[in-house]
């Protein structure tokens, strides 16, 4: 049995996206350092000062994850118990990804047909080492950690667990949701650099549990990942089915296929003749089989789930008039790009939370 007892030290886990969000604002029309590279460009100032301008802006927002960390009591500034690690994306983090699912984050791409298993983005460390800041001292007992080819969020999953299993408490600062599901381990804290997030806070949220949270988002789907979700589940019906089954992989089969007309102009007659044949009226038809039947009606592309046909085949034997495909080992890849620790074979610690 693993042991989890804890000692009296905290390493604290940065997600390094806070400090690419904040660029994007100094970067803004009216930020700090677009009017500084205006300044420096119309000659009002020379290089240094607008470097001067880059360092004091990154210095600011190192003050202010300090304040983050003084707020969950765990700053390494005045306590040396504590230390803290930034952790950077890899320029080919998204790759190993793009080798299950090559749409992962293709939102992001503005435009480019960038396949993810052939993505390579910006070296984010860079935000630093021209503003003339060195890695090595950003700060009292600060470190970096990067690897090419895993994501901050990895990083920050893989070191919160051999932490844990050392005995230390983590304290993980970033606004990626997906690090709801560290959560599940005891002794772990999460900052989204606005408030402390809680287990019961995810509950909350979404439904479900933090164990859960990667079933829900392969089912909900996240458009920030490019993960569409099964169509027509939705946020309500997803948490129902997570708190009867528990899991994706338990959940009936029959819920992951959406059903479509084979072709919709016979199956628009069929559903008209069946409601003059037995003299219904339209608002009867919405109430008691459900508001498909009327675009069903029109013609329309209509995709259902399977609670909906369910109640169509209270009216007539609809089954000859559709096909459906099938989202289950869809769902199963997005599980497997959300959960985190990413990969096959990573171990689960002992004496979970819910």
């Amino acid at each position: 049995m693993v042991s989890l007892a804890t000692n009296n030290e905290t390493k604290i886990l940065i997600d390094s996206g806070y400090f690419v969000g904040r660029q994007k604002k100094h970067w803004s029309p009216r930020g700090t350092l677009k009017r500084a590279w205006r300044s420096y460009k119309t000659n009002k100032t020379n290089w240094f000062q607008f470097q001067y301008k880059s360092n004091k802006a990154i210095k600011g927002d190192i003050g202010y994850c300090e304040v983050v960390m003084s707020r969950m009591k765990s700053n390494p500034k005045y306590d040396k118990t504590c230390e803290a690690v930034l952790c950077f994306d890899g320029i080919k983090g998204r790759q190993l990804r793009g080798a299950i699912y090559d749409e992962y984050k293709s939102g992001r791409n503005k435009g480019l047909e960038v396949k993810a298993s052939e993505h390579t983005g910006k070296d984010t460390r860079e935000i630093f080492t021209k503003a003339g800041l060195e890695l090595d001292d950003l700060g009292s007992r600060w470190l970096t950690l990067y690897d090419e080819y895993k994501e901050a969020d990895d990083l920050i999953a893989e070191k919160c667990m051999e932490y844990l299993l050392q005995g230390y408490k983590v304290v993980i600062l970033s606004a990626d949701t997906d690090l709801f599901q560290m959560l599940r381990y005891p002794n772990v804290r999460l900052h989204n650099f606005k408030k402390e997030i809680t287990a019961e806070d995810v509950k909350e949220l979404t439904g479900v549990t933090v164990h859960q949270y990667a079933d829900w988002k392969a089912l909900v789907g996240d458009a920030s990942d490019s993960i569409p979700g099964v169509p027509n589940l939705g946020k309500a019906k997803t948490t129902k089915l997570l708190n009867s089954y528990e899991k994706l992989e338990d959940i009936p089969l029959d819920e992951f296929r959406i059903y479509y007309a084979k072709s919709p102009v016979e199956l628009a007659s069929k559903t008209r003749s069946v409601r003059e044949e037995n003299a219904w009226s339209i608002s009867k038809c919405k109430k008691e089989y459900g508001s498909a039947w009327v675009s069903l009606e029109n013609g329309d592309d209509v995709k259902m789930n399977s609670e909906q046909v369910r109640k169509l085949t209270q009216a007539f034997d609809i089954s000859g008039y559709l096909i459906f495909d099938d989202y289950y080992n869809k769902a199963l890849k997005w599980k497997r790009l959300v959960r985190l620790p990413f990969g096959d074979g990573q171990p689960e610690l002992p004496n979970t939370v819910n």
